[in-house]
């Protein structure tokens, strides 16, 4: 058999990675929580590795990518975590976790932060993610 067959028939049909290769969404959650609880613990260098891995195989995961987008900054890596969060965003622009994390990503540019807080007093109204937003503008002075 042709090891490539499965990611032609990928490219054919629009699927993701992780459908073709029969990776479920609660696999996916799973990863990303494994992702997530190395971030917790201090390892920025594994989550990336796995949310890399997870990305790959579901792009269209705006979860993931947000979380990868977290492990950027962990890394100091702003332009990375910048790019994962506009990604997430233009996955899931609804996604409170996704808008968090692209104003994150603001606030790290000198340009961009007056677009960040504006962001980040939205989401402080949101109870998905009201915390965190509000820890944020209480560190700014707001």
């Amino acid at each position: 058999m042709d090891p490539t067959a499965n990611l032609a028939d990928a490219l054919d049909d629009a699927r993701t990675l992780a459908e073709v290769e029969g990776i479920t969404r609660e696999m996916g959650d799973t990863i990303a929580a494994l992702a997530e609880a190395e971030l917790e613990e201090g390892r920025p260098e594994i989550a990336r590795a796995i949310l890399e891995g997870l990305v790959v195989t579901n792009h269209l995961d705006a979860g993931a990518w947000s979380l990868l987008s977290r492990a950027h900054r962990r890394l100091e890596q702003p332009l990375a975590a910048r790019f994962c969060a506009e990604v997430a965003v233009r996955l899931a622009p609804e996604d409170a976790f996704a808008r968090l994390a692209r104003a994150e990503t603001l606030l790290a540019t000198p340009a961009d932060r007056a677009e960040g807080r504006a962001e980040l007093q939205r989401l402080a109204r949101d109870p998905a993610v009201s915390a965190r937003a509000s820890a944020l503008l209480a560190a700014l002075g707001e």
